[in-house]
């Protein structure tokens, strides 16, 4: 493992997609941590305390100290651990054009997938999200090297490899959402392959036999 500092636990719930980010960043990076999942219909007391202002998942413990929200756990974490497989791009404008997208990310389509899964106007909500996905190909293609690899950080992860790859098609087709074409988007579909197979993201996203399940139980 990369990591010498010990202490790292990850408070999640391996079906929400902010917690699939978290652990996806830690397992790039070869970080020693321990899981513990949680139950979010009875909230632990340590999940509380941790983040006791938005009472939610997923909260990084390092070295006794809590820090909650998706995007800024996987900032923390290539903060604190820079050596190894880095996510956020050396060049300034660059890092500025990866929180933008990540801001679109949970603005944009976290927006329309809780809209279609609420039951409201299905149709509308599916089209915004495909129409989403296609400015994400633009972005995609203007930030991602093809002749590089398939991802935003070409060959490799980068941090808005880590904030998308939640979205994969397999995860949010099984609350029945539409992705994209591959012919209106190849770029994003070459990604979301790759992110499939790569094998950080095998430990981090759950099988959709999982979470068909999972909805199946509701």
């Amino acid at each position: 493992m990369a990591s010498s500092d010990q202490d790292v636990t990850l408070l999640s719930f391996w079906a929400s997609p902010f917690s699939m980010r978290a652990k996806l960043a830690l397992l790039l990076k070869g970080i020693e941590h321990e899981d513990l999942p949680q139950d979010l219909g009875n909230k632990s007391k340590i999940l509380l305390e941790s983040n006791p202002v938005h009472k939610k998942v997923p909260v990084l413990i390092h070295k006794g100290k809590p820090i909650a929200e998706s995007a800024i756990i996987v900032h923390y974490i290539d903060e604190v651990w820079p050596g190894t497989s880095p996510l956020l791009p050396k060049d300034a404008f660059l890092r500025a054009e990866h929180r933008f997208w990540t801001d679109f990310i949970d603005k944009k389509l976290l927006d329309c997938l809780m809209r279609f899964v609420r039951g409201n106007d299905k149709d509308a909500a599916n089209e915004e999200f495909i129409a989403n996905c296609v400015l994400l190909e633009g972005a995609l293609t203007k930030l991602g090297s093809e002749q590089e690899g398939p991802f935003f950080g070409g060959a490799s992860f980068s941090f808005l490899d880590v904030m998308l790859a939640p979205y994969a098609p397999g995860v949010v087709g099984v609350m029945g959402l539409k992705h994209a074409s591959e012919e209106q988007c190849p770029r994003l579909h070459k990604f979301f392959e790759a992110v499939s197979e790569h094998p950080a993201a095998k430990g981090a996203l759950p099988p959709v036999e999982k979470l068909k399940e999972l909805i199946r139980n509701k």
